[in-house]
């Protein structure tokens, strides 16, 4: 409450002056903010207020979308655990706060996705933005000003079907990635930027189909499931910066229980079983050196494992959706449960079983998100 009246506070700061600047007074005329105090103070506003002045004023949205204002927003912008129930084309968008132990009513939405994406089949969310990978397109989504942008047609692939679409983001040069296989072989990179065009990757490339399950973009490497014609089921990594391929064992057996994530800034598998969590974390990819650990908890029956945050929490949601929309964050290391209940715009609880969600085909969890104001 106290930010959004410091939003409110701020904006008409900003706004009087810029109309005083404009009045022409004979006898005095009151300076313009100075452009580096307009940074700062854009900087600290809540995003919705962001998004609202920008299209109040030309200067403000050029300061809004520089790279430095893009790049020091995120570094200030708390992690959240997005949670998205998919019905069709539409979406309903819930942010889940990782440091309270609350009732949330913060960030909640509906938005339509374009209806020439096909069917969704799978969310990618990279440094602040969603790859969409539909039956016919891949379209970025960023949440944080509630924008779809298509992505080109790939080069070469008339009459081909695509098997996988990944988002990456590469931190030393600060440049998004999309990597697409077509039919196992052909395999293309787009850089997201002005006048960027697919280009083919074929360092280190074989033929190999990724997997259903959703990738990870770790200190700029993907990672995915596949198999191949050769390969049995592996961990395909494809640096960004050096756009190579390489494969990674997998270091268990019975990896199909396993969820990949990113686990305290590494490639991890993790499982949770009634009382049991085991987590595989790659240590070194070069020499494919894993270690394990193994967890006595005690989460409830009624949940499932949907990841894990970059504080090494794991997100539980439960399995059936037959009460209020709660999500459990357990801290194995220090043995600490917290739980976010989610209101809907009354105030009541929010119920999706009784909109028709179901939790298995129409949900998605998206953990470690931040804001992005990308365009």
């Amino acid at each position: 409450m106290e930010r959004s009246a410091m939003a409110e506070k701020t904006g008409k700061i900003l706004r009087t002056s810029q109309s005083s600047s404009k009045k022409k007074n004979t006898k005095s005329q009151t300076q313009p903010i100075p452009r580096d105090i307009t940074f700062e103070i854009l900087l600290r506003l809540p995003a919705k207020s962001i998004v609202r002045y920008r299209a109040v004023s030309k200067l403000w949205s050029y300061i809004t979308t520089t790279p430095s204002f893009i790049k020091n927003r995120a570094a200030l912008s708390p992690p959240c655990v997005l949670l998205i129930f998919r019905k069709h084309e539409k979406l309903v968008v819930f942010s889940s706060p990782l440091h309270q132990n609350t009732y949330s009513y913060e960030g909640s939405y509906q938005i339509t996705v374009p209806d020439n994406n096909g069917y969704i089949r799978r969310f990618d969310s990279v440094h602040g933005l969603i790859l969409l990978e539909g039956t016919k397109h891949l379209v970025i989504w960023n949440p944080t000003v509630k924008r779809f942008f298509p992505l080109p047609e790939l080069h070469g692939t008339e009459g081909e079907y695509f098997v996988g679409g990944f988002l990456g983001y590469e931190p030393i040069e600060g440049k998004y990635k999309v990597l697409c296989i077509f039919r196992g072989w052909n395999t293309q990179v787009l850089t997201l930027e002005a006048q960027e065009s697919w280009r083919v990757a074929n360092k280190g490339a074989f033929v190999h189909w990724p997997t259903k399950d959703c990738g990870r973009c770790i200190n700029g490497v993907i990672y995915y499931k596949a198999f191949g014609l050769a390969l049995r089921h592996a961990i395909i990594s494809f640096d960004l910066r050096s756009e190579e391929f390489k494969v990674i064992e997998f270091p268990m057996l019975d990896y199909d229980r396993y969820l990949m994530v990113s686990y305290e800034g590494s490639l991890g598998f993790v499982s949770s079983i009634n009382a049991m969590v085991e987590i595989w974390s790659l240590k070194d990819a070069e020499s494919q050196m894993w270690s394990y650990r193994r967890f006595l908890l005690s989460p409830s029956p009624s949940i499932s494992l949907r990841g894990v945050t970059d504080a090494g929490e794991l997100i539980y949601t439960e399995r059936s959706l037959n009460g209020s929309l709660c999500v459990v964050y357990i801290d194995p290391m220090k043995n600490t449960t917290k739980e976010t209940k989610f209101l809907g715009a009354s105030g009541e609880v929010w119920r999706p079983e009784l909109l028709g969600f179901d939790l298995v085909n129409d949900f998605s969890v998206l953990p470690n998100h931040v804001e992005s104001f990308l365009s």
